[in-house]
């Protein structure tokens, strides 16, 4: 395997650390910031740590987000999703191991603006184009993170200072989502000014990219063309969210291409095959170092018969969401369905969702009562899927985590599917609906071999957004499409599962079961800002509908 870019953190403050004045003695464990700003590599690996704040992955980026909507039950709670499908999300319950992000996210912020307070400083003198690469990097990483901040809370306030210990106040009132959104756009606008197409040498894989800045751009603008966000259907907003797509599409002689088919067994190559022709940008973990949750993926998803952790279960509503092979839907009341629920399915089923009695790492998965992957399993059975479905999506089956739980593993931020699909919304938003069904259909062709969508014109929206749930299930969309299309409570049903009782002939029967009760808050379109950080500015106003 080539050798990759490995984004890295490194302690004592991402670099900067102060000396000894009394002793004038350097610390051996640290670097001074003269240091930082005096050594150009030294500059890049500050780059480097920004990474690690501003671009999420899996459980924090995907899982956890699935797990508040119609995708997933988290088994562990590990991003604290229960108080959100509870209903009991407060700003005083953000814990610092939740998707809440605000503080993480605007230390992010500080070290862009850091960054950019201190680069001037920096010898050009033969390392213009290294200088140019991290502006535009760091461009890049801020509007990343000021789009995380306004997905979780709508405007935010727009900081490009630095404060340090002398700043005893903090006055900064909150931003519009218009005012934020605008400022995201001007920072996209520099980076991908200043980044290069591509990142030739191996080392640079996964560092940003012109490519990147665009995607970023299309899913912002999609997001604003929204019907939640654009309460007027303003036709020139579904423009620019058709223009970003198709940019990204056609973007340096249509460099990115679709990769992976479902029916011929390759699909998750996507995410297993680091830097393939569909991924726009990706975060790529080392297998040489542990990293809890990031490079340990492929185990904490598999089933408790197979050593997993089963932390992320598939529920009921999205297995049945799966077509069946012949693109017909899927019905509990249609007998020949409901006597072999998991036969004839349509090729994504296979890939992303493991099921009882399918072929997985040397032998047929048991989730049936009693069975190896089950509640009852001898096999660490607090580790079993309560909804008897395991994630099979981004799972690596030829890693051993019994000899060693880590991996090398990428997490895929951006890609070509998701541009086809925010194109063929935008599309069908503004009645260009055969420009919408093309590239729907070429991307159902070429994924999973299905039948081309013959749907009227009406009822093609619809048959968009269901396949943007099937193809980008798990990835952290999911979540944030019901918001933008305004219809959060979808997301908030309970929570389905099912139990299977292997019959003495070797068949299964199957039972419906709630494997956790839901309540639909209005108010949480958006997260709560932390108490704390308002007890800090009386200036921030608390998002609607939290005390």
């Amino acid at each position: 395997m080539k050798t990759l870019y490995i984004i890295c953190v490194l302690a004592v403050a991402m670099l900067l650390s102060a000396c000894n004045d009394t002793l004038d003695l350097k610390p051996k464990n640290a670097y001074s910031e003269e240091d930082v700003w005096g050594d150009p590599k030294l500059t890049e690996v500050f780059v480097n740590g920004i990474y690690d704040r501003a671009v999420l992955a899996y459980k924090d980026a995907g899982y956890g987000w699935a797990a508040q909507t119609d995708e997933l039950y988290g088994n562990f709670n590990w991003t604290n999703e229960n108080v959100y499908v509870r209903g009991e999300a407060t700003p005083d319950n953000q814990t610092s191991g939740s998707l809440n992000n605000w503080n993480s996210l605007y230390t992010a912020i500080r070290y862009c603006n850091t960054f950019f307070l201190n680069i001037n400083k920096v010898d050009s003198t033969g390392n213009e184009s290294l200088i140019r690469r991290m502006k535009g990097e760091v461009y890049f990483l801020r509007a990343m993170a000021y789009f995380e901040l306004l997905k979780r809370f709508g405007g935010v306030l727009l900081i490009t200072k630095v404060y340090d210990v002398t700043d005893k106040t903090f006055t900064e009132k909150r931003a519009t989502w218009q005012e934020t959104k605008d400022f995201i756009l001007a920072d996209i606008a520099q980076a991908v000014q200043l980044l290069p197409a591509s990142q030739s040498n191996d080392m640079n894989k996964g560092r940003a990219t012109a490519g990147a800045a665009l995607a970023l751009k299309s899913r912002l603008l999609l997001y604003a063309a929204s019907p939640y966000f654009n309460k007027t259907n303003d036709q020139q907003l579904w423009r620019d969210a058709r223009d970003a797509a198709k940019a990204v599409i056609d973007y340096n002689g249509k460099m990115y291409s679709l990769y992976g088919n479902a029916g011929n067994g390759t699909y998750n190559k996507i995410f297993l095959d680091f830097f393939n022709p569909e991924v726009i940008f990706g975060r790529v973990y080392s297998g040489l170092v542990k990293a809890d949750r990031y490079n340990t993926v492929s185990r904490d998803l598999s089933p408790n018969g197979y050593d997993g952790y089963s932390a992320y279960n598939v529920i009921q509503q999205m297995v049945d969401e799966f077509e069946m092979a012949d693109g017909t839907t899927f019905s509990w009341n249609n007998p020949a369905h409901a006597q072999n629920p998991y036969a004839n399915r349509e090729p994504r089923f296979y890939a992303d969702i493991l099921a009882n009695n399918q072929q997985f790492k040397g032998r047929l998965t048991q989730f049936y009562e009693g069975g190896d992957d089950s509640p009852q399993s001898p096999y660490s059975p607090w580790n079993a899927s309560k909804t008897r479905y395991c994630m099979r999506k981004m799972v690596d089956e030829a890693v051993d985590w019994k000899k060693q739980d880590f991996a090398a593993s990428q997490w895929v931020v951006f890609r070509l599917s998701e541009m086809y699909l925010n194109y063929a919304e935008a599309c069908a938003a503004l009645g260009q609906y055969g420009e919408a069904r093309t590239y729907l259909n070429d991307l159902r062709q070429l994924k999973a071999g299905l039948p081309a969508v013959t749907a009227p014109d009406a009822g093609l929206m619809d048959r968009i957004k269901h396949e943007r749930r099937i193809e980008l299930c798990f990835e952290g969309h999911r979540y944030f499409d019901i918001r933008r299309w305004g219809v959060a409570e979808l997301g908030s049903e309970d929570a389905k599962g099912v139990v299977i009782t292997k019959q003495p002939n070797g068949t299964f029967t199957y039972q419906q079961i709630t494997v956790e009760e839901r309540t639909w808050v209005p108010g949480f379109y958006f997260y709560p800002i932390p108490r704390t950080e308002i007890q800090k500015n009386p200036n921030i106003t608390q998002n609607p509908n939290y005390n």
